[in-house]
């Protein structure tokens, strides 16, 4: 399935791409925004930011707010505010030079984020012209390596769409060189083994086969 193919499923998509249609940006050259403070309220104590809180959400839809400071914060949550600021679907974080896709998959891990309220805005993010296949320089991981190891089967199928023939076996570098598969049997998500297993993961691939070429 390609882009086009998401796009013409989701007509909630649509108005979303008309939403942000009128936004300058540039997505053949992605920027990267330096790390900032977590926005809080000023007039009261908040271990965490919360998106609900009334002052909280003051601060997020607080044009003066910036993009490196919601970074920090939920993506499932902050992602539009985000992009609403002028940042580019593939622009990175200073800090962990992960992408607003990256973030995506992270959010939907299982005790911590929502799964398919994630893959919903994953769908948006690809719809806008997110890369796939875009690697973290800190972790060499890309989106369907950072949905394994969070054990995100929703964000394991949308990537995979969106992604080349063959990617379902990619490797990571920060892994020795390990697949998307053995990074999520590493961590024992058993839900994305099996995702990835039905989605045509080649349990016989090897480490030395890829250092190798056996």
């Amino acid at each position: 399935m390609t882009k086009e193919d998401v796009l013409r499923e989701s007509s909630e998509v649509e108005s979303v791409l008309g939403r942000y249609s009128l936004i300058p940006r540039n997505s053949e050259r992605p920027g990267i925004h330096q790390v900032a403070s977590v926005p809080m309220p000023s007039d009261r104590e908040f271990s965490f930011f919360e998106p609900d809180d009334p002052l909280c959400l003051e601060v997020l839809l607080d044009p003066r707010t910036t993009v490196p400071e919601l970074f920090a914060r939920n993506i499932s949550v902050i992602g539009n505010e985000i992009l609403k600021r002028d940042c580019g679907v593939n622009d990175r974080n200073g800090l962990t030079d992960m992408t607003l896709l990256h973030y995506c998959c992270k959010a939907g891990a299982p005790g911590i984020g929502d799964a398919e309220s994630a893959a919903s805005f994953a769908r948006q993010l690809l719809c806008l012209g997110a890369e796939p296949s875009l690697r973290s320089r800190w972790t060499n991981m890309n989106a369907l390596h950072y949905a394994a190891y969070f054990d995100v089967p929703p964000l394991i199928r949308m990537v995979l769409q969106a992604s080349q023939s063959g990617e379902v076996d990619a490797t990571c570098s920060d892994f020795d060189f390990g697949t998307v598969l053995h990074i999520a049997s590493s961590n024992l998500c058993t839900s994305a083994v099996k995702c990835l297993l039905e989605l045509g993961a080649n349990p016989a691939f090897g480490v030395c086969d890829f250092l190798y070429g056996y």
